[in-house]
């Protein structure tokens, strides 16, 4: 019995790897690092990490922001809802003022 078990839990094992394989990924881009714009088109900072709630879906991203060559820098946490992808960026409409009272992240 233990090796049919095994033998069951190979070919599951083989299988999930090969559809892994077999994913088109040419489409696919990193928002490592991607640049976060204010609603006049000026840079406010750069996408560190994206972050996801218990269920694993993605819901807001820490935002580096300030600073020069990361020194003087913080991370912010920004909710998804209020980020937009626009050419290229992601855009926010939020104020320097609505920023500056945004949760810091500490990782």
């Amino acid at each position: 019995m233990r090796t049919i078990t095994l033998s069951a839990l190979s070919l599951i094992l083989v299988a999930g790897a090969a559809s892994a394989q077999t994913m088109d990924i040419s489409s696919l881009t990193s928002i490592d690092d991607a640049d976060v714009v204010n609603a006049d088109g000026d840079k406010i900072g750069e996408i560190e990490e994206v972050l996801v709630d218990d269920s694993g879906t993605p819901v807001a991203a820490v935002v580096e922001v300030g600073g020069i060559l990361d020194i003087g820098d913080e991370d912010i946490v920004i909710s998804l809802e209020d980020l937009t992808y626009e050419n290229g960026d992601y855009a926010t409409t939020m104020t320097e003022e609505q920023l500056e009272e945004l949760p810091e992240w500490d990782d």
